[in-house]
Parts: structure tokens; sequence; C-alpha cells
């Protein structure tokens, strides 16, 4: 007791101590809060046909259109992330005429952070391009390391050869609806 003696009387250490304590508890309050809409995992008839003749390469030269809604969107997200034992659930969408937000539960330690972000969303040289907006974690900016995973995966997404070519792409309220051909 007499080593941990310097400590214990230390102011710094009880500021610290305090400051360590209000975090964690706005982490737990932030936690305990989140209330978001949970889907099942599906994956839609029109849009598993689009997969089939992608994968497949069936359809070249064919062309397809389909209408994703917010919850389509959020069924087929879980449907893809179930089977890959991801520390994410909850996925959530909402398309806008003027882009996409979405947002998720992210499990870390036995907590669940809720992250969100917001995206532009445009078509180019048939390919559906982005710019992340925002990015947050249970309520805040996320750290500059998250911005950095996020343009990582941009870049991936840029180099990747579709078997698709977007024709069009018309972003509504709560929906967007896509035409495009299969290459």
């Amino acid at each position: 007791m007499k080593i941990l003696k310097p400590y214990l009387t230390a102011t710094n250490f009880w500021i610290a101590a305090m400051l360590l304590l209000a975090n964690a508890f706005a982490w737990f309050s932030v936690a305990a809060q989140v209330e978001l809409i949970e889907v099942e995992p599906i994956l839609h008839p029109e849009i598993a046909e689009i997969r089939a003749h992608w994968q497949a390469r069936d359809a070249v030269g064919e062309s397809f259109s389909v209408t994703v809604t917010d919850r389509m969107a959020m069924e087929t997200l879980a449907w893809f992330m179930a089977p890959r034992n991801l520390p994410i659930s909850h996925p959530q969408v909402a398309i806008h005429p003027d882009g996409v937000t979405g947002g998720a539960l992210v499990h870390v330690m036995g907590l669940r952070a809720p992250v969100f972000g917001r995206a532009v969303v445009w078509l180019e040289n048939g390919r559906v391009e982005g710019r992340v907006e925002e990015v947050g974690i249970a309520g805040a900016t996320a750290p500059d390391f998250v911005l950095l995973a996020v343009a990582q995966a941009q870049q991936v997404y840029a180099k990747l050869q579709l078997p698709i070519e977007i024709r069009t792409m018309e972003l509504r309220e709560g929906e967007v609806y896509i035409e495009g051909v299969y290459r």
C-alpha cells in the first residue's frame, strides 16, 4: 500500500480517473440509447437475379433494371454480413435525391457503438462513384484512421472491373432506380 500512496494522493491521478470514468459512462449511455431498426438478412429476387447473371456472365449485352428501396438495401447488407461474422450489425440506409446516409452498430469489446456516414453519389463512366462527406462514431466525428480506411476502401473499389455498366441511376426519396447492361 505504501507504493500506491503517492499515486492515490496525487491530484493528477484523481483527475485522470474521473476522466476515464466519465468517458466510460458516456460510451455506456450512448450504447444504451441506440435504437436502430433490425432487418432480416434477405437477398431480394431482383437483386439475386442481377447477382446470378453478374457471376455467371451469361447475359452479356442484356439490359437490366431494378428499384432498390431503403429497406431492400438494409436487408441486402444484412444478408451480405450474416455469414461473415463481422463485428457490425443493424445496417441502416436512407436514400435521398442528394445522396445516401447510412449507419450500423459496431461491436467493440462488449460495447455497441453506433456509426454513421453520409455520401454524395453519382454516375460516371458507367460506374457509381461517391464521395464520403461525413463519418462518425457514437455521435462524434470519426478519428482520422477511420477516414483513411474509408479512402482505402474507395481505392479498392476504383480498381475493380465490374461486369456491369450502369446507364441510369436516379436517386429518389427512399429508393434508387438503376438501369444497366451486363458486360
